[in-house]
């Protein structure tokens, strides 16, 4: 019996969700149905403004998050996530590295799943992770100076610009507000964003920690391109959909807790 077109585009609605981009002939596949019905059914759905098509297949339609949660709200969030996160870039730290260490929830995950062997330096623009790190004299900590942000613990300014630029680092390991195959890596603090901006261009290699569901998501604020970073690192329970789309954009992708420890 023939799925009435309402169902058949619900569905598909549902696999276009679940990634960034997809191809009808998938579609097709994926639904058993031929691809003349699949490009009827996109054609309507983006007359609804349910999706956008574009040459050779359809994605979800651009939507911006325009404020984040506050901060005692995001650290109660996603807490084995962000620790898998964690300890996946901290395993790719060598002892005397020197590494950025961004703002976030998650990058304190980072922070504190960095080895006891580890005796390298860390430059950062968080008063957390600073605070972290401020009982290990084997680690050479600089926390950048300048004004606060508040409520988030946070440096920026002209004064954590110029700290920044004084470095060279080996890794830079950075939060984000949504990570997208077509928006690229963005976040919502025009401060923060120049800080992101900055440690990319004086970083060997620049890692994006995100949990799952930041995936296909868009912030407000431009960072950069995904052609300007080299990975990343996200949990266990991401949309496998949506790592595929982000390995075929030549990407790094790392799963903190899955069984090899990396999906590349």
């Amino acid at each position: 019996m023939k799925e009435p077109p309402e169902v058949r585009r619900r569905r598909i609605l549902e696999l276009v969700s679940e990634g960034d981009f997809l191809r009808p002939a998938d579609i097709a596949a994926m639904m058993s149905v031929s691809g003349e019905t699949v490009r009827r059914d996109l054609m309507a759905l983006e007359r609804s403004g349910d999706l956008k098509r574009i040459h050779g297949g359809a994605m979800p339609p651009v939507k911006v998050t325009e404020s984040e949660p506050d901060r005692a709200n995001r650290s109660m969030e996603n807490p084995r996530e962000k620790d898998e996160i964690g300890a996946a870039a901290a395993a790719l730290v060598g002892d005397t590295d020197t590494i950025f260490l961004d703002v976030g929830t998650t990058v304190e995950a980072a922070a504190r799943a960095l080895s006891p062997t580890f005796h390298g330096i860390v430059i950062t623009n968080s008063l957390v992770v600073g605070s972290i790190l401020s009982d290990r004299p084997d680690v050479e900590l600089y926390v950048l100076g300048g004004r606060v942000r508040a409520g988030e613990m946070t440096t920026y300014g002209p004064d954590a610009l110029a700290q920044v630029r004084s470095f060279n680092a080996n890794w830079a390991f950075l939060g984000a507000g949504g990570v997208d195959i077509r928006a690229g890596l963005t976040d919502y603090s025009s401060e923060d964003v120049a800080i992101k901006q900055l440690m990319i261009e004086k970083s060997a290699k620049t890692y994006v920690l995100a949990v799952g569901d930041k995936l296909g998501r868009i912030a407000v604020r431009h960072v950069c391109d995904l052609d300007e970073i080299k990975g990343i690192i996200t949990d266990s329970t991401a949309s496998s959909t949506r790592i595929k789309s982000l390995k075929d954009a030549g990407l790094e992708v790392f799963q903190g807790g899955a069984p090899s420890e990396a999906s590349r």
